[in-house]
């Protein structure tokens, strides 16, 4: 009787425990700050009437087939960060952009600052170690920061693709909101913004083909086939998009995370002719087919959407597929060079002139392990 009773009392401590760390798990992701704050019921029903892609709960894709995950078995590479030093262009300061001229700064992975003309657009900026909620765990970045976030120039508008720790970052958000004019982000996301502190006017939230114009500059979301889970007990409660953005001189259209699917031809459709495309191009698998382009589909989506020249973008800097660190832009590459497509391949953090983008086809990753 007494074993009995030693057992059951054993038992009720392990169980007292599990409900302890299952509470403190709730807590956390429902408070701790970098997780953010999901869409309350108002913002919810303001998304219904603004798309049919919304349930009232949750964002859908176009293509209401295509899956978050498959069962498939993964190839794991052997060299999934690099072991040699990754060069970058590193800089105190960036210049002031010119009327009429289009200047690119790729960041790594998909962070990129183009300036149209005098307008400084930055785009999905992650300058953490991290791409996660905590400062000591996640994705860890293997190459270096080209610049300081207390360098960087007024941001005019900050564009947000989606909400993945990937693309945004509460630490990043955080340490420049002071410099940063205006957001414009894909409905639900300005939830997070807001819990973090930034003025709700400064912010503009915009569903599939609306636009906003600001200074001269008319920015377009665009679709992709995506999905978004911030916070793991509401996944899609908030949407994903890619971006075309314009002036009287040029165009950029970048694409978001997203796998390839029609959206590509609805969008070379509605939007303009486009100058540069920033391409997702890395962090794929098979058992995500649907979410994230392999190489050769988004060399498929450059054909499709017809851009004077491309960037691509997704990696460089944090590893969160089973591919080697360089097995996207070798594969992009290669193709891109038999289909006589025109890229460039800047290093992280180089100024890119597009008067000039043809000298910037350097390929530095070779010999690198």
């Amino acid at each position: 009787m007494r074993l009995i009773c030693k057992m059951l009392k054993i038992i009720g401590v392990i169980i007292l425990i599990i409900a302890i760390i299952i509470i403190l798990i709730l807590l956390g992701v429902t408070f701790w700050p970098a997780i953010g704050r999901v869409p309350d019921a108002a913002m919810r029903a303001e998304y219904v009437e603004r798309t049919v892609y919304f349930d009232g709960k949750t964002f859908k894709n176009i293509d209401a087939n295509a899956k978050q995950l498959v069962d498939a078995a993964e190839d794991k590479g052997t060299r999934l960060t690099p072991t040699d030093e990754i060069p970058v262009k590193k800089s105190e300061s960036i210049e002031q952009g010119e009327e009429g001229k289009l200047y690119v700064y790729w960041l790594g992975h998909s962070s990129s600052l183009v300036q149209l003309g005098e307008k400084n657009i930055l785009i999905d900026p992650v300058f953490n170690e991290h791409a996660s909620p905590v400062w000591f765990a996640g994705p860890k970045r293997f190459s270096d920061v080209p610049i300081e976030t207390e360098n960087l120039p007024k941001i005019d508008v900050l564009l947000i693709s989606h909400d993945h720790y990937d693309h945004l970052d509460y630490a990043t958000i955080k340490a420049i909101d002071d410099r940063v004019e205006h957001y414009i982000v894909p409905l639900g996301v300005e939830s997070y913004l807001e819990g973090w502190g930034v003025d709700p006017a400064k912010i503009s939230n915009i569903a599939w083909y609306e636009n906003v114009t600001i200074d001269g500059v008319e920015y377009t979301a665009t679709p992709s086939q995506h999905y978004t889970m911030r916070n793991p007990l509401h996944q899609n409660a908030t949407w994903w998009c890619g971006y075309y953005f314009k002036d009287e001189y040029h165009s950029v259209y970048y694409t978001g995370d997203g796998g390839y699917s029609e959206n590509f031809n609805q969008i070379a459709q509605k939007v303009g002719p486009i100058d540069l495309a920033l391409i997702e191009c890395g962090q794929y698998g098979k058992g995500w087919p649907y979410i994230h382009m392999f190489p050769e589909e988004s060399i498929q989506a450059i054909e499709v959407l017809n851009p004077k020249w491309t960037i691509p973008v997704h990696w460089g800097a944090y590893c969160i597929c089973y591919n080697d660190w360089d097995d996207s832009i070798i594969r992009f590459t290669d193709l891109a060079d038999e289909k006589n497509i025109k890229y460039a391949t800047p290093l992280i953090g180089e100024k890119v002139d597009f008067d000039t983008i043809s000298e910037y086809s350097k390929q530095w990753w070779a010999g690198l392990n």
